[in-house]
């Protein structure tokens, strides 16, 4: 379900008057929406408090005694980086990795060329996939009959997709320790960047990167943008008991599934 959130709106803002990253082809029916390379030379590798609650008076009681009612919330919701992806709470720390690079890599796919939004999913496979693991392994108790849907039904297609990226990088060439490298590299760029910006960039060491140019050429020519693959509709199964939870007890509140109704003041 919220994949499929994070990608209806992220379609429904993308430009289309961008131009196509460093001469590289589109892949077929997609667009190139706001191009440019994605990576950039460094260093040897490509890449580029406020808490809420407080205490309400209440009125005299028949005694004339004050009373008061305490209100416990949590933090405000950050504004920059990828809330919760920093978490103590195992569940939560998988939740925000994993909802978060959907949303940056469906705004990848929305407004850069084609051929870098798919480096980025391609590059990020180990950290999807571990975040679901994470999700599934510290799952509460208090949504453990949500579990199928949170961390089967719904992930399930993304993961399709991310399974299929790891075997073309082992195809063209890397490891298990270099894939999940590119992991690490992924989780990190949008720690820093955020998923806001319509640039995203990765730092890829440099004994990767022909094998995720490799990768990522075969992944393109064999699979749709995230905006285009059908599987990705998951809007047949229920979260809600999760993001019920999620928006109570973890750093996002449930922004990262698209929950407008937050309120981000944290009272």
């Amino acid at each position: 379900m919220f994949a499929t959130i994070a990608i209806v709106l992220l379609a429904a803002c993308s430009s289309s008057d961008g131009v196509d990253g460093a001469g590289e082809p589109e892949a077929p029916g997609t667009g190139a929406l706001a191009g440019g390379d994605v990576f950039t030379e460094a260093d040897g590798s490509i890449g580029g408090d406020g808490s809420g609650g407080g205490v309400q008076a209440g009125g005299d009681d028949e005694v004339g005694s004050a009373v008061e009612t305490v209100v416990e919330s949590l933090p405000a919701v950050a504004e920059t980086g990828v809330p919760g992806i920093e978490s103590d709470d195992g569940f939560c720390r998988g939740w925000s990795t994993y909802a978060g690079s959907v949303q940056a890599i469906s705004l990848a796919w929305a407004l850069q060329a084609p051929d870098d939004a798919a480096r980025l999913e391609v590059a990020a496979t180990a950290a999807l996939r571990g975040a679901v693991t994470q999700m599934s392994d510290e799952l509460p108790d208090e949504i453990e009959s949500n579990r199928q849907a949170l961390t089967v039904d719904v992930p399930g297609p993304f993961l399709s997709r991310a399974d299929r990226a790891r075997e073309l990088l082992a195809e063209a060439g890397l490891d298990d320790g270099q894939i999940d490298v590119l992991g690490v590299a992924w989780v990190a760029a949008i720690t820093e960047q955020g998923l806001d910006t319509d640039s995203l960039t990765v730092d890829v060491p440099a004994d990767s990167i022909e094998a995720l140019d490799t990768a990522s050429q075969a992944f393109i020519a064999e699979l749709p943008s995230v905006l285009e693959d059908p599987t990705l509709d998951t809007t047949e199964f229920d979260i809600g008991p999760s993001l019920e939870y999620i928006t109570a007890n973890c750093p996002d509140q449930g922004t990262l599934a698209g929950n407008d109704e937050v309120d981000s003041g944290g009272a």
